[in-house]
C-alpha cells in the first residue's frame, strides 16, 4: 500500500497522524523536519547514483542528516551491522541524550478509556510528583476502573521522605512502583543507572503545563521577565521599586530545590541553574507556601497554575519572556487555567509533565504503557484538561 503523504510520522514515538503543517509531534513533542517526504527524496538520489558514483557519497549524507536521539544504546536486533566504506571517513553523529532510547512501543491513540488494548489485570504501584495530584483524583481513578475493572492503582509515597519526581524515579529504579509520574523531563543519570541495571527508562508525555509566579496583593505590578523573576530568586532584586512596584522588600520563598519536579523544572528552565539567594525562606510545600506568601507584604511563590487558581489570598503575576514582549498570564482572572496559552506556547514558563516507563518486559510495564494510552485517549485528554492541564492535542 503507498505511502500516505497527507500526515508526517514522528520518529521518536511513531505517531503517525501529524499534520504537514506541525512543526512537533502532536504526542510527544519531538520536533518534526520541514522536508519533503522521504521515499521521493531517495528516489532522486537513487537516480544520481546510477548516473555517477558520487551518488554513493550524497545518500550516506543524506543518512546522517537524522540525528540520532538517545541516552542508551538501541537493543540488538540480531543483524549484523553495515560494514564501513573504507573510502569515506565519516564525521562522529553527535548523541542528545534527552529522550528515550527507542520508539515508544505500545503506545497507540484511541478515542475512548475502554478502547485502552492490553491492559493487564493486578494492583499497580504507582507515584511521584506531587503536580500530579489532580490526575490521581478519586474521579479519574474511578473512570479508569469501570472502564478496566481488572487495573486497579494503588498510589506509594516514598519510604521516609517526601514525594516528588525524583522520588518516584527513584522507587522506579528500585522495583517500589510499576508507574512513575515526573513533572521534569528524565536526566542523562537516571538514564544510565536504568542501563546499567539491564533496562532502560522511557517518558511520556501526557499533558502541558505552566509554572505561575504569585505574589501577596500589596505587591501592585502589571507583570515581570523571567530575567526579573530569575534576579528576584537569585537575591539580585530586594526592593519592588527595581521593577516598578512598591517601596517593599522583595521575600521570596521556595521549597528546597531537591523537593521535587517543579524546582526542579524551576531552578534550570528559570534560575538557569543558578543558587537560590540568601534571603529565600523556604516553606514546607505549595500549600505553606501560599499561605506564607499571602501573609507577607513583599512576599512571592511560584507553583504549577493548576494549584494557585482560586487562590484568594495571592495574586498571580503575568509573565513575558524578555523585556519588550508582553506579559502573559497563565491564569483567567485568577479563576482558572488559561490552557490557551499553554497549549501555544506563548506563556514562557510552560513544561511537559510525564509518565516514566520501565522497560524491563514485566507484566510492571505492561501496566504502565496501559496507563500512558489510557491518559492519551480522546477520553484521557478531556480528562487532563478537567484537572486543570492543558492537552497535548
Amino acid at each position: 500500500m503507498a505511502q500516505d503523504y497527507s500526515y508526517v510520522r514522528c520518529p521518536q514515538c511513531g505517531y503517525d497522524r501529524n499534520p504537514l503543517s506541525a512543526a512537533k509531534c502532536e504526542i510527544c513533542g519531538y520536533r518534526l523536519k520541514k522536508d519533503l517526504p522521504v521515499v521521493p527524496i531517495l528516489a532522486t538520489l537513487a537516480g544520481v547514483v546510477v548516473l555517477g558514483g558520487g551518488g554513493y557519497w550524497i545518500l550516506t549524507q543524506f543518512a546522517r542528516q537524522t540525528p540520532v536521539v538517545t541516552s542508551s544504546p538501541a537493543p540488538n536486533t540480531g543483524s549484523a551491522p553495515a560494514s564501513p566504506d573504507p573510502n569515506t571517513n565519516p564525521a562522529p553523529v553527535a548523541i542528545t541524550p534527552v529522550a528515550p532510547a527507542t520508539q515508544t512501543a505500545g503506545i497507540t491513540i484511541v478515542s475512548r478509556l475502554a478502547d485502552v488494548p492490553d491492559v493487564p489485570s493486578g494492583t499497580f504501584n504507582y507515584g511521584g510528583s506531587t503536580t500530579f495530584a489532580p490526575l490521581r483524583s478519586e474521579r479519574i481513578n474511578q473512570a479508569i476502573y469501570q472502564a478496566h475493572p481488572q487495573f486497579r492503582l494503588r498510589y506509594v509515597e516514598p519510604p521516609g521522605g517526601k514525594p516528588g519526581s525524583g522520588a518516584g524515579i527513584e522507587m522506579l529504579l528500585n522495583g517500589q512502583l510499576a508507574i512513575a509520574q515526573s513533572s521534569r523531563p528524565l536526566k542523562d543519570e537516571e538514564f544510565q543507572r536504568a542501563q546499567a541495571r539491564g533496562f532502560r527508562l522511557e517518558q511520556i508525555p501526557i499533558a502541558n503545563d505552566a509554572i505561575a509566579i504569585y505574589v501577596n496583593p500589596q505587591v501592585t505590578i502589571p507583570g515581570l521577565t523571567v530575567a526579573q523573576v530569575r534576579d528576584i530568586f537569585t537575591g539580585k532584586i530586594t526592593n519592588w521599586r527595581q521593577v516598578g512596584g512598591p517601596d517593599l522588600p522583595v521575600v521570596p520563598f521556595s521549597r528546597n530545590l531537591q523537593a521535587g519536579g517543579t524546582v526542579d523544572f524551576f531552578k534550570e528552565a528559570v534560575l538557569l541553574g543558578n543558587s537560590l539567594g540568601p534571603n529565600v525562606r523556604e516553606p514546607r510545600d505549595t500549600t505553606d507556601s501560599l499561605r506564607k506568601v499571602g501573609a507577607t507584604p513583599g512576599g512571592i511563590g511560584y507553583a504549577t497554575v493548576s494549584e494557585v487558581v482560586r487562590q484568594e489570598m495571592v495574586r498571580i503575576v503575568p509573565i513575558a519572556k524578555e523585556a519588550g514582549n508582553p506579559y502573559v498570564a497563565p491564569d483567567i482572572n485568577g479563576r482558572e487555567v488559561n490552557l490557551e496559552v499553554l497549549t501555544n506556547g506563548t506563556y514562557p514558563i510552560t513544561r511537559r509533565l510525564f509518565l516514566i516507563i520501565k522497560r524491563d518486559g514485566t507484566l510492571d510495564e505492561k501496566a504502565s504503557v496501559a496507563y500512558a494510552n489510557l491518559f492519551l485517549s480522546d477520553e484521557g485528554q478531556r480528562l487532563v484538561k478537567e484537572a486543570g492541564f492543558a492537552p497535548l492535542r
